[in-house]
């Protein structure tokens, strides 16, 4: 591969070991951050999965509807309950009212977020260790041990990159499609002065599974 005349080299990292005597021991490079290969393949492994953002927001859209709240504050709700955070009172009444659904979401993301950690595996192994037929069935093979150190050296060059992501507007929830069978207007209702759920929220396409307290 060509090298590019940086004027600034990157930076070098010692490669890490992952894994132990039992499930084997790999030598695996680090950069620093993903590379856009191995966003890439990400993204193509995750395509033709449910989104776990877009669950979240219909079933927000529903609630919102029924409660006369906004879609943000119906969306913080369903966040802050699955991540086991305090609520106060009506947010808390409202969340044992649709317990059902928020725990239809809750199984979403949780599915979502193994998923994630799976094509995140399989593209550091394919990417760093020059396996090119790695698949996810491979993947599900491996030890427990090694697939957890693969998935925390995936971690931590997500966060050497040093990006955040902003919680979703309530106009980037409303770009999502209706959940089927759902009202297309509002109930007229008013919304509360004041919301009980204003914690902001991360994005549902989080890379760890939140616990869910209902």
């Amino acid at each position: 591969m060509p090298s590019l005349p940086f004027i600034q080299a990157p930076k070098q990292h010692a490669p890490r070991k992952v894994g132990n005597t039992n499930s084997g021991i790999l030598e695996i490079p680090v950069y620093g951050g993903l590379t856009v290969g191995e966003a890439a393949t990400i993204n193509e492994l995750l395509a033709a999965e449910q989104s776990a953002f877009v669950r979240g927001a219909q079933i927000a859209d529903a609630i919102a509807k029924e409660e006369g709240i906004t879609l943000l504050e119906a969306f913080n709700l369903i966040e802050n309950a699955i991540s086991g955070v305090a609520l106060e009172e009506a947010a808390e009444h409202l969340r044992l009212k649709h317990a059902d659904r928020i725990s239809d979401v809750a199984r979403v993301y949780a599915a979502s977020g193994q998923r994630h950690q799976d094509a995140s595996v399989t593209a550091i192994l394919r990417s760093r260790l020059s396996l090119s037929d790695w698949s996810l069935a491979d993947t599900h093979t491996l030890d427990g041990a090694l697939f957890a150190d693969i998935w925390q050296l995936v971690q931590d060059e997500q966060d050497a990159e040093g990006r955040t992501s902003e919680p979703p507007s309530e106009a980037d929830l409303k770009k999502q499609p209706p959940e089927a069978g759902s009202p297309s207007k509002r109930t007229g209702r008013k919304s509360p002065s004041s919301s009980s759920t204003d914690t902001p929220a991360n994005s549902a396409e989080t890379d760890s599974t939140p616990n869910c307290a209902l």
